[in-house]
């Protein structure tokens, strides 16, 4: 019978309890049940994970494989790290410890230490008491479904005594600091993209771009809290960290608790008090100057981070308020001030929950390609990839790819650690907004190419749900495209995308112009998710739209 998989959109997470189930002296099966049907993820279930993980690499490399282990700050990352490394090493593997990094820090101690593997102990946006691990690659990147596949079949047979349990005893060598690798290498990479877009960082006159009172800059209490906001003073913009290594990490700050399509009004933020630490930090500078904005529209007003660090996203001033600067907008902005800066032929990568103008639009900038791809950054570096069997680029100068997510995620590349020309595709928030803040400064200098045309989204996710339910191909997918077919009085056209197996993407257009509709479970939370997207120039109501499914699917997919 086969068995379900341990590994969701973005690696394993659950609640860290170790005492779930004591009582009831749950074995090795029943721990991985946890992890399934309650997502408790304790001890018993990362040494497990580790000794599946590192069979799977005796398989695919052969004998004492290196994998390098990173974490973030979680309580329960103390005893999860001991654990894994106990089931690697039971599996034969050497293993390093590199620290408290971001999860890019991560791709990079990967690949400076010519590691076989890597794996980060995080949960990502998700709360403290949650926690989880990624898996990378010898080239650093997050494993792929039939990677998974495999070290989830290998951890059941473990589980259930099909196969016995490793008795090896692989070596730990000494710990290493990968934070301050990973530090050097963002250094390496600001030069880099200072170079593409023909801009300086510590000499630019930052006034146009960000407030004069400096930027407010949200690392969720991550890796970067206590260095990030100084390196950026230090260079010239002026940067004040609001979140704090005393909270839990993400507690009330990140990029987690936003969405990409998120506005504040001014009065609002005076009259309601926001537990979202950056959101306060704003409306106390405007309480502070007596409700009079203290910024300009069009300046960043903030960043954040998430926990681990691979993502961003911003808040910009707007006439009356305040709003989010997604990773699609980042995306078209870091396009077009490279672009203007020197010629070339870009390679972009858009995942399915991506506003369809900057697809649609992309033409405006150029001959220029573009792809869709399936939610998780691990699919837009495999879209952007020279070939499935090469994925690494030789260039002499950053090359012009990228790939985003509106949550904030995209992927660009990086120069490999100890080569010269060689470059990896790894997703990181701070290179991130170093990227953004020099995109804004060209932009404000030479702003000749015109912004994406976007359209009008909106998201909304059935939670909890019952995932089982909804499989993309059987009859309530079925009565979810009749029904979005009723409302659109036209025929949609149901589109494949690798990577989402219980994905329904319907696509078609409404008053002659291209509308996306999908529905698909999340691969951490126990959610399904509906995305609607309409291009520009439409006038329906999609709202009206997505009342109706989510009253449809609620009381089909709620337990």
């Amino acid at each position: 019978m086969k068995r379900p998989r341990l590994h969701g959109t973005d690696g394993i997470r659950g609640r860290a309890d170790e005492t779930f189930g004591t009582a009831m002296n749950w074995d090795d099966e029943g721990a991985l049940n946890a992890l399934i049907e309650h997502r408790v993820l304790s001890n018993r279930a990362m040494r497990i994970i580790g000794e599946a993980t590192g069979i799977h690499l005796l398989e695919s490399i052969g004998e004492s494989p290196l994998v390098v282990i990173g974490w973030d700050r979680r309580d329960a990352n103390v005893t999860l790290v001991d654990a894994l490394e106990s089931g690697l090493g039971a599996a034969g593997c050497r293993t390093l410890r590199v620290g408290e990094l971001p999860t890019p820090g991560l791709h990079n101690a990967v690949l400076a230490s010519a590691a076989d593997a890597g794996m980060m102990v995080t949960a990502s946006h998700n709360p403290a008491t949650d926690s989880g691990v990624k898996f990378f690659d010898s080239e650093g990147y997050k494993s792929m479904p039939d990677v998974e596949n495999r070290i989830s079949d290998i951890a059941w047979k473990l589980a259930d005594g099909g196969l016995a349990a490793p008795q090896e005893k692989g070596e730990s060598l000494e710990e290493i600091d990968g934070l301050t690798l990973y530090r050097e290498a963002l250094k390496n990479r600001l030069q880099e993209l200072e170079s593409l877009m023909a801009m300086k960082f510590g000499t630019l006159d930052w006034s146009n771009v960000i407030p004069k009172d400096g930027l407010l800059l949200d690392c969720s209490g991550g890796a970067g809290t206590e260095w990030f906001a100084e390196g950026l003073s230090r260079r010239g913009l002026e940067t004040i960290e609001v979140s704090s290594r005393l909270d839990p990490i993400n507690h009330n700050c990140g990029a987690g608790d936003f969405s990409p399509t998120a506005k504040w009004l001014n009065e609002e933020l005076l009259m309601n008090e926001s537990s979202h630490r950056l959101l306060w930090s704003i409306a106390q500078r405007l309480e502070g100057n007596e409700g009079i904005p203290p910024w300009e529209p069009g300046q960043i007003i903030g960043a954040a981070l998430d926990g681990d660090g691979d993502r961003c996203l911003l808040i910009e001033a707007i006439e009356d308020g305040l709003q989010i600067v997604d990773g699609d907008r980042m995306c078209d902005e870091i396009m077009r001030a490279a672009i203007g800066a020197r010629s070339g032929d870009w390679k972009m990568a858009a995942s399915i929950e991506s506003d369809l103008g900057l697809i649609a639009d992309l033409p405006r900038l150029g001959k220029h390609v573009s792809i869709t791809t399936a939610v998780g950054d691990r699919w837009l570096s495999a879209a952007l990839w020279p070939t499935p069997d090469s994925r690494w680029f030789q260039s002499t100068e950053l090359p012009r790819v990228i790939g985003t997510e509106d949550s904030g995620h995209l992927v660009m590349p990086a120069l490999c650690p100890n080569t010269s020309g060689t470059w990896a595709l790894v997703g990181d928030g701070a290179a991130t907004l170093l990227a953004t803040l020099l995109a804004r400064a060209a932009l404000c200098e030479n702003n000749s190419l015109p912004a994406f045309r976007g359209g009008w989204k909106k998201r909304a996710s059935i939670q909890p749900s019952v995932r089982e339910r909804w499989t993309g191909d059987n009859e309530l997918a079925i009565l979810i495209q009749t029904s979005a077919e009723d409302w659109c009085n036209t025929p949609l056209n149901r589109t494949h995308v690798d990577g989402e197996p219980a994905l329904l993407l319907l696509e078609g257009t409404l008053e002659k112009l291209p509308i996306s509709i999908a529905v698909r479970n999340s691969g951490t939370e126990a959610k399904t998710s509906i995305s609607i997207r309409f291009a520009r120039g439409i006038h329906a109501d999609g709202n009206e739209l997505m009342n109706d499914l989510v009253n449809i699917l609620t009381p089909l997919l709620k337990p």
